[in-house]
């Protein structure tokens, strides 16, 4: 059977008690539709002024519970992602206090995405490609209580996984009676690190098919994720790979991001808050090499497939 759950509704927490909003049955799937993250605060036209005044308090914001019937805790949903519908925009920002460079950005920032089929052409000299997930995806918690979905945990909630899109399979342990399965944060492309806060957070309608597995005992998370983990035309070009080691992960990722938005900004003329935007949405950050403690090496990965035009001036990172 197919259902479908509108967003007249949404939540703000995780709460094991509140109720179902929607009861499916196993093999059942559902239509989600999403707000963005900031649960509809934020408009394509809107202001840095307005934007910076946002009620924080209401991010983000999820669709549901959906209620399984018969699943109990030990045993795990089966979430397999069919189809995502974005609304034709989307939006990053910078906020200061958060992201890798909180205490270096101290004012507001919004960039907004027009975002056309498959592709953005929202800064000038960049064709990116889209690749839409979930930031969030979980099942209520097994405490009492509500909190705050900013950090995820063994239920899921704020992951931001990328490589969840369609194709992926996701397994949750289940926590309490019916699970309560919750969605929202859809991001229509986001960088591995989502460096300066956001990725690009969009309003989006999202398919699943959920089945449930009997007693997994599964303990957190866990994804069969789709071969292509990055837009198909990326790999069409080399990838620019800035390279950094510290005792501190942290510092090693924000010496790579660093480099990474200095390249951009000679590369393209772009603002600082603009190559840090970029960053959020297409740089990938891999752990290189964890074996020579106490040091970490973290690469940051730049697709050439990006650039509308060849690099003229030979532009070294």
């Amino acid at each position: 059977m197919h259902h479908r759950l509108d967003r007249s509704a949404t939540c703000n927490r995780w709460n094991r008690d509140y109720p179902p909003r929607l009861t499916i049955s196993p093999g059942d799937t559902v239509e989600l539709l999403l707000k963005d993250a900031s649960d509809g605060q934020v408009r394509p036209e809107m202001s840095l002024k307005e934007f910076s005044a946002i009620d924080k308090t209401r991010i983000h914001a999820l669709t549901g519970p959906v209620a399984v019937r018969g699943a109990e805790p030990g045993d795990a949903l089966e979430i397999e992602f069919l189809e995502y519908r974005h609304e034709g925009w989307a939006w990053t920002s910078i906020m200061p206090g958060l992201g890798l460079f909180g205490d270096e950005f101290t004012d507001h920032f919004l960039h907004v995405w027009n975002l056309d089929g498959g592709q953005t052409r929202s800064i000038p000299g960049v064709t990116l490609d889209l690749h839409p997930f979930c930031g969030i995806i979980g099942v209520q918690r097994a405490e009492a209580g509500e909190f705050r979905t900013r950090a995820p945990g063994p239920f899921g909630g704020n992951m931001d996984v990328r490589q969840l899109g369609v194709g992926a399979r996701l397994l949750l342990p289940v926590f309490t009676p019916e699970a309560g399965l919750c969605a929202g944060d859809a991001h229509a492309a986001q960088g591995d690190g989502e460096v300066s806060i956001n990725g690009m957070e969009a309003p989006m309608a999202v398919t699943l098919r959920v089945n449930l597995r009997r007693r997994a005992h599964l303990s957190a998370p866990y994804a069969l994720a789709v071969p292509a983990l990055l837009p198909p035309r990326y790999a069409e070009k080399p990838f620019h790979v800035f390279v950094e080691s510290h005792e501190e992960p942290r510092q090693a990722a924000r010496a790579a991001v660093r480099r990474a938005m200095e390249f951009l900004q000679r590369r393209l003329a772009l603002s600082r808050e603009l190559s840090l935007v970029l960053c959020s949405v297409v740089l990938d950050l891999k752990i290189s090499q964890l074996v020579n403690a106490p040091t970490t090496t973290i690469s940051a990965f730049l697709p050439e497939a990006i650039f509308d035009h060849p690099d003229a001036e030979g532009v070294v990172a």
